[in-house]
């Protein structure tokens, strides 16, 4: 036993801590998934957090990961060419939107609106990630972003889609949160033409190395993926594993994004193409 911990104790050591939250990595923080969904939905009743006027046919953007740390190089040349982009209509990162404590002004600033440099004010949604809450970082985050649990529609001239947000920062997504889930879709679902699902854990994870904030319980992965199924779900968007996954399941299209991060090896994100038919997929690479 010692010989297996003595690795990790090491590593422990070895980081700064402003870094890593020696205490998340044992345990979980942020108040827990069923306070966190308490307080969002005490922060928008319903949680209906937008409507998006868009075309039949419209594109968005998804990135995961920035992991901002000293720098935001990355985020800062997604952030261009999305707001240059005039046929987008919104953007969504996947959690994990900082490293360290107290950066999340950092990170949002990274992503702001420049008049100078920018010619669309396109919105972006952001999702709760396991680094957004370590350092108790969901005080900060419900404070300047607003809740981890919401949705959203895109609505156009022949109908709408649906967009949910679901809180995975901590490997669960706890009771309260799975039963307001479930009956939100079940009686939903028929109003829209496509759901898309977003979240920053990947349901099909299977290492248990980052202890609290590894991996859902298989038993809640293969409840979930098969309601996911029964309902009819377009495509869930999903981080955290920092490398590309295409998986489909169920009828369900599942996709993990790589990570955004300027440590990255091959940083990417997504342009997502909504049409009457599904989605059409465009990877993007960044390049410096």
């Amino acid at each position: 036993m010692v010989r297996r911990l003595f690795p990790i104790v090491l590593c422990l050591l070895g980081c700064g801590c402003s870094q890593l939250d020696i205490k998340g990595f044992v345990m979980p923080t942020g108040d827990g998934v069923q306070l966190r969904f308490e307080q969002s939905v005490a922060m928008n009743e319903g949680l209906k957090a937008a409507t998006v006027e868009a075309e039949e046919n419209y594109l968005f953007y998804a990135a995961a990961d920035p992991h901002i740390y000293h720098t935001q190089n990355n985020v800062g040349l997604f952030n261009d060419a999305f707001r240059n982009d005039g046929g987008a209509s919104f953007g969504v990162i996947l959690g994990d939107c900082t490293d360290v404590r107290n950066n999340l002004p950092n990170y949002l600033r990274a992503l702001a609106f420049d008049p100078q440099r920018h010619t669309y004010d396109h919105k972006i949604f952001h999702i709760l990630g396991n680094h957004d809450v370590y350092f108790n970082g969901w005080v900060d985050f419900k404070r300047l972003i607003g809740p981890s649990v919401y949705w959203f529609e895109v609505a156009f001239p022949e109908g709408k889609d649906l967009f949910i947000s679901l809180d995975t920062a901590t490997g669960t997504l706890g009771r309260d949160q799975t039963e307001w889930f479930r009956s939100f879709l079940a009686s939903n679902r028929s109003n829209y033409r496509h759901c898309f699902i977003l979240t920053h854990m990947n349901l099909f994870y299977t290492d248990g190395s980052q202890r609290t904030s590894g991996n859902m319980p298989i038993e809640e992965t293969f409840a979930l993926v098969d309601f996911l199924g029964r309902q009819r779900v377009t495509l869930v968007l999903q981080g955290h594993d920092h490398h590309r996954e295409e998986l489909s399941y169920g009828g369900v299209e599942y996709r993990v994004l790589g990570a955004i991060a300027d440590k990255a090896d091959d940083p990417e994100y997504l342009k997502v193409n909504v049409s009457p038919q599904g989605v059409e997929l465009e990877w993007q690479y960044i390049t410096q």
